[in-house]
């Protein structure tokens, strides 16, 4: 009667500790489940929240590169207008029949473009890189020269008759000037696509 108690006894015991112990097992499987999935959640959060970054950057840096290559055609443009107004300007002079008033005002016209492409070069020397800017800075000092040797041709036309010979040379004087903007100008555009073809830089 005693062993079968005991017996009885040993078989509660062991049934509860294997329900128990079965308990425990599912409890800590079901704690482990929960923890990769919100592991899961959680790199899954990560993730999207650098594919938007991601996405921010690169517009940003569509709009970068957009807003440059507006600056930078604008500042093209401005020099080009300029170098045109002071050939214009260096043509006038070397003809006679041309009256003063004319020329000066072909003179106005010439700074006043040499202004517009100056202060475009500010909007390249903001946007940069040093590089391009650089180059600008070049671009407006060869376009200062080719309309300074103008001037000059002004102020010898003014003062008495040119000479065929004198004529030839300024014409060459002017054309070093020129072919000295056309490299400037040249090295500028060029630095200005490098720049506008990199690939967004890495994080």
């Amino acid at each position: 009667m005693a062993d079968s108690l005991l017996l009885s006894f040993a078989g509660i015991i062991g049934t509860l500790i294997g329900s128990g112990l079965t308990g425990f097992i599912a409890l800590r499987s079901e704690r482990a489940k929960q923890q990769a999935l919100e592991r899961h959640e959680e790199r899954q959060s990560h993730r999207q929240a650098g594919l938007q970054e991601l996405d921010l950057r690169l517009e940003h840096h569509r709009w970068r590169r957009d807003h440059r290559r507006a600056i930078y055609q604008g500042f093209t443009e401005k020099v080009l207008i300029a170098r045109g107004a002071a050939l214009d300007y260096h043509r006038s002079c070397l003809q006679a029949d041309r009256a003063s008033e004319y020329i000066s005002g072909l003179r106005m016209e010439g700074r006043k473009a040499h202004r517009d492409a100056v202060a475009a070069s500010y909007g390249v020397g903001l946007q940069g890189p040093d590089e391009v800017s650089a180059r600008a800075n070049a671009c407006i000092s060869s376009l200062r020269d080719l309309l300074n040797c103008a001037e000059e041709h002004e102020t010898r036309s003014s003062s008495r008759g040119l000479t065929l010979e004198a004529i030839t040379e300024m014409n060459e004087r002017i054309d070093v000037h020129f072919n000295d903007m056309q490299e400037k100008l040249r090295l500028f555009i060029h630095a200005g696509r490098v720049t506008l073809d990199r690939p967004m830089p890495p994080t």
